[in-house]
């Protein structure tokens, strides 16, 4: 990790927002959860255990997966993503009280938190890209996949969320979540399939932007 400066500390924290944002976007429709959370919601249900024990302890695992891929030695910034993670869930607790559900709305108004969902998300992800601070332990692994594969981060994250898709339906089949259908519904595929490249475009039109900036 490069040295903090208060630029890249600002820009940083506005990136793991704007995560919350698209968290707290996705929850307030009725379009079903992101890859990762269809994931985590058939491990609660299935076990149970609460998700104050539940995240910290996936957590655990991805970062050090990822930790592998790109061949770092263990350190404390492995514990760091727990940090994150609990602002994020502070943000995203903050927002659920101030955003409107359209859960009851029309199907346009919830595609609509969607692509503001999937907007936000490639734009906070590309902002703590830049920064090269740590990610979220799940971006942390589709970073770690991308290194490994020499691709970019938006590919890394397709193959993420096509292994989060994958343990979601596994884990969903193993505590037979059949009527709910492992709670995977249009988020999860959309999302699953989008994300990935809405990261490498907004990288483009970034790099783009600073090409004619600079020229």
């Amino acid at each position: 990790m490069k040295k903090l400066t208060v630029k890249k500390t600002l820009l940083y924290l506005i990136g793991l927002t704007l995560l919350g944002v698209c968290v707290t976007l996705i929850q307030q429709t009725n379009l079903g959860m992101s890859t990762w959370d269809a994931f985590y919601r058939n491990l609660y249900v299935g076990i149970p255990l609460e998700y104050k024990y539940l995240n910290p302890i996936v957590s655990v695992f991805l970062i050090t997966f990822a930790y592998l891929l790109q061949k770092r030695k263990a350190s404390l910034w492995m514990l760091f993503p727990l940090v994150i993670s609990f602002y994020v869930g502070v943000v995203i607790d903050t927002l659920l009280l101030v955003v409107p559900s359209v859960t009851e709305a029309s199907v346009l108004w919830n595609l609509g938190y969607l692509a503001a969902a999937l907007i936000v998300c490639a734009i906070g992800l590309n902002l703590i890209l830049y920064c090269k601070y740590p990610l979220p332990a799940l971006d942390e692994l589709c970073l770690g996949i991308s290194q490994r594969l020499h691709t970019t981060f938006g590919k890394g994250k397709l193959i993420g969320e096509g292994i989060a898709l994958t343990l979601t339906i596994i884990v969903g089949i193993l505590f037979s979540h059949y009527s709910v259908w492992f709670y995977i519904g249009p988020t999860t595929i959309i999302f699953a399939l989008l994300i990935g490249y809405m990261v490498d475009l907004f990288h483009r039109i970034a790099l783009l932007i600073k090409t004619k900036l600079f020229a």
